[in-house]
């Protein structure tokens, strides 16, 4: 008797340590799940103009937020521009996030199309650009700012 009392309670020990095991995976599971994995554009990436070259710089810095930022150089090395960036989640949304330098405040876009290498976001009350959007074509990284009127492709390169 008491070895079958014992063999039940181990069981009873078994089965419960596989549930809390199966409880705990799936929960992590789901956390992740709402995550967008944005690794794709991590990296250094550059475009060169005729007389400028632009360098843009992407980092996961956790698992809801991207940072980077972006520079502008004429071909002296000049600076024409500067801008900071951030790709983070709000509640159960994305917002890309610009703050250029010669702006006071940052520029807000809401994630509307998340692919495996593809993402746009979109601001309808700002003038220009209204839509962001980033492509991953092998060590290429495009991205297209646009509204109704205008589209301006940058086709940057890895470095």
């Amino acid at each position: 008797m008491k070895i079958k009392r014992k063999y039940i309670l181990m069981m009873l020990a078994l089965v419960s340590s596989f549930w809390i095991y199966f409880g705990i995976i799936m929960q992590n599971k789901t956390k992740y799940q709402d995550f967008i994995n944005f690794e794709w554009m991590s990296g250094d990436w550059y475009m060169r103009g005729d007389g400028y070259t632009i360098y843009e710089h992407w980092d996961g810095k956790s698992e809801h937020v991207m940072e980077g930022f972006s520079v502008s150089l004429n071909e002296n090395g000049d600076t024409l521009g500067k801008e900071e960036l951030r790709i983070i989640k709000i509640e159960n949304n994305y917002y890309y996030i610009a703050k250029p330098s010669n702006k006071k405040n940052p520029t807000t876009f809401k994630m509307i199309v998340d692919s495996v290498r593809k993402v746009s976001f979109y601001n309808e009350s700002n003038e220009f650009p209204k839509l962001i959007e980033y492509r991953r074509f092998g060590d290429s990284l495009e991205a297209r700012i646009s509204n109704k009127d205008k589209s301006l492709l940058f086709k940057f390169k890895f470095e």
